[in-house]
């Protein structure tokens, strides 16, 4: 997108969600410009600018008099046709999604089949546009690994999914009653599995510590780890919990977030955990960081352990992290394998198949 003003960009943005979403489709007029003026509390100039952006763009048409016309999702010419599967996933910085993009390729390679990687980075509305105009390019089906930062983002996505006529399987995460098809890790599993060990460990007063919390896939995860505290005869203890429902993906330094959060839980459960059950390696690692500039041992003065089982993960001590590990390969190469059946025999047919990973004991637990 060209350089625009903060002010002009935040109207184009909100503007351009409700064209990829659906809600202004296509041969659509737009709202007068006084009225969008009014709607996002800025000026006509503002309006004016973010549409003229969106026409540059081409999602909408701009003629005097007769006011702004949605022309996204307009078909392109015969000789750009494709017979693909797609996967439309974030940044491949991040290894969970490069492993599972990897098992999805390998599947489709297996097959005989050609497929399109699409990559969104961490803009959630660059995937949805992805989305939308799938059938645009004659692709059959699309895997998607979706960002979905806010809940706000989720209501975008579901609508979004609700109204596309393209098969669609989900890759890491479920979100149910859409009519979508999912390959997700049982996070229930891997926070009961977890948590357990921190118990054969001897620990007595295991804390979990999460962002992203709110996630569905991360609720299942501090599941797991109540259900296994229950079942051991410990009752959970709030104060050793910490739930942040934020996740800001820096692909980058993807510790960055996760030594800060670290921080503030260690200071707010010193003395009071021998044991943290991180709901990811990120975490995990962060965790540790902490851990050493407060001057504790792990994991001598504190057992350490995360979910995901990140082989590139950023070596931030020389204590080698216990986890349970994810097959993100197999992640992708089963959403393969799903997106062709519904294809080839049952379009109607959505389900979830969840993947169980397993622990990887080493030095932090």
């Amino acid at each position: 997108m060209v350089s625009v003003p903060k002010k002009v960009h935040a109207v184009y943005s909100q503007v351009k969600g409700e064209i990829v979403s659906g809600r202004w489709e296509t041969g659509a007029k737009l709202p007068k410009e006084a009225d969008l003026a009014r709607k996002f509390g800025c000026s006509l100039g503002t309006v004016a600018k973010a549409l003229a952006v969106l026409a540059h763009e081409g999602l909408v048409e701009r003629r005097a008099r007769a006011g702004t016309t949605v022309t996204y999702g307009k078909g392109v010419p015969a000789g750009n046709l494709l017979d693909a599967y797609a996967f439309i996933y974030p940044s491949d910085q991040h290894e969970g999604v490069w492993r599972t993009v990897k098992g999805f390729q390998d599947a489709a390679t297996q097959a005989g089949r050609r497929v399109v990687m699409l990559s969104a980075g961490s803009d959630y509305l660059r995937e949805m546009e992805m989305i939308a105009r799938l059938s645009e390019f004659d692709v059959r089906g699309a895997v998607l690994f979706p960002v979905i930062q806010t809940p706000e983002d989720q209501v975008v996505l579901s609508r979004l999914l609700v109204e596309s006529r393209c098969p669609i399987v989900l890759a890491g995460v479920y979100l149910p009653g859409l009519g979508r098809a999912a390959v997700t890790a049982d996070g229930f599993h891997a926070g009961y599995t977890m948590t357990r060990h921190m118990l054969s460990r001897g620990a007595g007063r295991v804390g979990f510590f999460s962002n992203y919390a709110w996630a569905p896939f991360m609720r299942d995860r501090y599941q797991g780890y109540r259900w296994a505290l229950e079942e051991a005869g410990i009752p959970e203890s709030a104060d050793i919990v910490y739930l942040d429902p934020v996740m800001t993906p820096n692909f980058e330094d993807p510790l960055a977030e996760s030594r800060t959060m670290a921080r503030t839980y260690l200071e707010r459960v010193h003395g009071k955990v021998d044991a943290v059950v991180c709901a990811d390696d990120f975490l995990a690692a962060g965790c540790i960081e902490a851990a050493e500039e407060r001057g504790w041992k792990v994991p001598r003065d504190l057992l350490v352990s995360g979910i995901d089982d990140y082989s590139t993960l950023p070596q931030v001590s020389r204590v080698e992290l216990t986890t349970y590990h994810i097959p993100f390969e197999e992640m992708g190469s089963r959403a393969f394998l799903v997106l062709d059946t519904l294809l080839g025999k049952d379009a109607g047919s959505a389900s979830e198949v969840q993947l169980r990973g397993e622990l990887v004991v080493r030095q932090s637990a």
